[in-house]
């Protein structure tokens, strides 16, 4: 009879670190993205300035779901690995 660990054997701590990294990063692209579309484009005076001016919250709110998409492909992928 073939025993199995109720918890999975935990990860090197350097790949949490890394993904902690690549998390990191993906949130300092994104929020630079809506830190220029919300501060820097709506200053330069452009006849939609606005609109574009709206697109920083929406650009912002992309990044947060691209984490979140993130950690949830390497919790699957996680998972998969253990199986």
């Amino acid at each position: 009879m073939s025993h199995s660990p109720s918890t999975p054997d935990p990860e090197p701590v350097s790949a949490y670190v890394a993904d902690g990294a690549r998390i990191a990063a993906i949130l300092l692209v994104w929020g630079t993205i809506a830190a220029v579309f919300t501060y820097g484009v709506a200053d330069v005076g452009l006849p939609f300035e606005r609109a574009i001016a709206g697109l920083g919250p929406l650009f912002a709110l992309t990044g947060v779901l691209n984490a979140v998409l993130y950690v949830l492909y390497r919790t699957v992928d996680y998972w998969h690995a253990q199986t």
